[in-house]
């Protein structure tokens, strides 16, 4: 793999700091890598910060980094990914009920919201009512 992956655990989610130029077959590793962490450090929310990633010279197209999330991860898993729109793939491709949910944000801090937003939603589903 040609990226430099750092990875830290705090209360929230499992934190992804990444950076280098991607080539073909990066993003299925990367997703995978993220599998085993998550596993690992049994969390479900994972932020993933590819904004030192570039692209390589004269490749077209996208670090399909969404979908290989998709295919590896469990639908109970939230991501949100901070990263240039230009290199990612953010578009759905039809509706997926049974993939992990998936965010992509252009900066760390809406990331954060969001996945801490799930983060309470999530626990007051878990509250009896009465």
């Amino acid at each position: 793999m040609n990226l430099v992956v750092a990875s830290r655990h705090n209360d929230r989610h499992v934190r992804f700091d990444v950076e280098g130029r991607w080539a073909n077959g990066d993003a299925l590793k990367l997703a995978y890598m993220v599998k085993a962490a998550v596993a690992r450090m049994r969390q479900d929310q994972v932020l993933i910060d590819l904004r030192r990633v570039a692209t390589p010279p004269g490749v077209d197209g996208k670090f399909l980094i969404c979908d290989r999330l998709r295919r590896a991860l469990a639908p109970t898993i939230r991501v949100g990914v901070v990263a240039t729109p230009e290199l990612v793939d953010d578009d759905l491709p039809g509706v997926l009920s049974q993939c992990a949910d998936i965010a992509l944000f252009a900066a760390e801090p809406e990331a954060v919201r969001w996945l801490t937003h799930k983060q309470v939603a999530r626990a007051k589903e878990k509250i009896p009512r009465p």
